[in-house]
């Protein structure tokens, strides 16, 4: 519902103080809300900031502006610490790979909330924590994380407050 993809059958959400009820992802996009889904849905065929960029790519003149578009990728990814060379192909990524990309493309949008979707269900150990590490890093700069998970041990180690949901329906929230 946050993120614009259902629509709420009750209750109220609020951004900023403001009740907010997006009716499309772009439409929370704009307001700063993004997501990282559990689903990967990224162009294979194109490379990695293509699909950062889709839809809003940033121009010079008529044409895109390339080398922006690398050098802002470059930007993203030094301050997430992801080594990945943005030229590269999605299709040739590791699933983690491409994971990292999706939070790379959900911070390139300077989201005020990022939503992410079970997003260490693909990651090793090593990934968890660099995940982790990059979670620890967006709070700091004032990003809030809703992190979806049924893995409690990771839930407990990055959260400052969590709620528990069972079924839809709304079962505690506790720091």
């Amino acid at each position: 519902c946050l993120f614009g993809i259902y629509h709420a059958d009750s209750g109220e959400i609020y951004l900023d103080g403001k009740k907010v009820n997006f009716t499309s992802a772009k439409q929370a996009l704009d307001n700063g809300v993004s997501m990282v889904h559990q689903e990967l849905n990224q162009v294979r065929q194109r490379n990695i900031m293509d699909n950062i960029w889709l839809g809003r790519y940033p121009k010079k003149g008529l044409f895109i502006d390339e080398n922006k578009m690398y050098e802002d990728t470059k930007r993203i990814f030094e301050e997430l610490d992801i080594h990945l060379d943005p030229r590269t192909k999605v299709g040739k990524l590791t699933v983690s790979e491409m994971q990292m990309v999706e939070i790379a493309k959900a911070v390139s949008y300077n989201s005020k909330i990022i939503v992410m979707d079970e997003p260490t269900s693909s990651l090793t150990e090593k990934e968890v924590n660099h995940l982790f590490k990059i979670i620890r890093s967006l709070k700091e700069k004032g990003v809030g994380i809703i992190y979806i998970s049924h893995k409690m041990e990771e839930i407990l180690k990055i959260s400052d407050e969590v709620t528990v949901m069972r079924d839809g329906k709304w079962i505690d929230t506790k720091p």
